[in-house]
């Protein structure tokens, strides 16, 4: 039966704050579709399995980026071998950065009837084409070590909101400005050797280190303006600077500028290969995972992603997009 699949993360912040929201999203499916409430990754992966056994049209995901990327490696699993169906983020999650970087920042239920309505009329819909990172065994959009795992322990241990990251992020910009011990910590080097592409290993010593296939952070930080232009090419930053340089950089970061900044390297990649010398832990998504000290990262599979809006905003031309559509016909009476 074609229609919409949704697999519903009933452990994700928004379900747990609003229970009913999986009744919501039920409703407004109907019979265009059905509604997967999945608290385990073995539900997640049956939910998978009978949806491509129906042979849905649009795979919808309600959850944050961690549930995002936690079912995009089971569906890529399930559907190995073809094509999957294209994904609808629908944000509820603690973090939402990936359906904000396509552009979707309005909650699950008002994303999931703009693309219900265009589909139910059979107006085709845009989707963006977009790689997705290959860390080691996992599939995910963003990969960070240094800074950013040890921001988000402290966060996750506070006030997991839009206003206890901002609060949090703050504090931190003001005691690195001030040379202060709690940044300083947070900037603690690490070392390793680095090889990017086919060129040699280099030694490197940094604070952090991003990859992604994703434009923003969390607060509509636009670290990554070129992570979406190429097929198989993600974009990166290492900060090698101190705590004041990137608190320098903030406001050239929020605002997705391309310009040099003093503290931080930029640069466009496939693939990267990295040795450190002591264990750090790391985040995929703002999952953070156990400590290693060996990352193999790459351009995963070129996956779709539906934008319900009715057109891509401007910095948006040099994206890869398509559309989907007609289905077969479907009337509203």
């Amino acid at each position: 039966m074609p229609g919409i699949g949704v697999i519903s993360n009933q452990r994700a912040r928004m379900h747990k704050l609003y229970p009913r929201l999986k009744n919501r999203l039920s409703f407004i499916v109907g019979r265009g579709g059905d509604v997967a409430a999945t608290r385990s990754l073995d539900d997640a992966e049956r939910a998978m399995q009978e949806f491509r056994e129906a042979e849905v049209d649009i795979l919808a995901i309600s959850g944050g980026d961690g549930t995002a990327h936690r079912t995009i490696e089971i569906m890529l699993k399930v559907y190995a071998g073809s094509t999957p169906p294209p994904i609808l983020l629908l944000p509820s999650g603690t973090q939402n950065m990936v359906p904000a970087s396509f552009g979707i920042r309005r909650g699950s239920t008002a994303t999931l009837l703009a693309t219900l309505a265009r589909y139910r009329h059979n107006v085709p819909i845009t989707v963006v084409r977009r790689n997705v990172l290959h860390v080691n065994e996992h599939f995910s959009f963003m990969f960070s070590l240094g800074v950013a795992p040890r921001f988000l322990e402290q966060y996750y241990a506070g006030s997991t909101t839009p206003l206890g990251a901002a609060k949090l992020l703050a504090d931190y910009a003001l005691d690195g400005i001030r040379h202060g011990s709690r940044a300083a910590a947070m900037f603690t080097p690490v070392r390793g050797e680095m090889r990017i592409d086919s060129g040699r290993a280099q030694p490197v010593t940094m604070a952090a280190l991003f990859c992604s296939f994703i434009e923003e952070l969390a607060l509509r930080f636009r670290l990554f303006p070129r992570a979406g232009w190429d097929q198989n090419v993600f974009e990166s930053v290492l900060v090698h600077g101190s705590p004041l340089d990137v608190a320098r950089a903030l406001p050239w970061l929020w605002i997705g500028s391309r310009r040099p900044l003093s503290g931080l390297r930029r640069f466009l990649a496939s693939r990267l290969e990295l040795t450190i010398e002591k264990p750090e832990v790391y985040t995929l998504d703002g999952e953070i995972y156990p400590a290693t000290r060996q990352f193999s990262i790459s351009a995963g599979p070129e996956l779709r992603f539906v934008v319900p809006g009715p057109r891509l905003r401007g910095f948006d031309r040099r994206l890869r997009t398509e559309r989907i559509g007609p289905w077969e016909m479907r009337y509203l009476v």
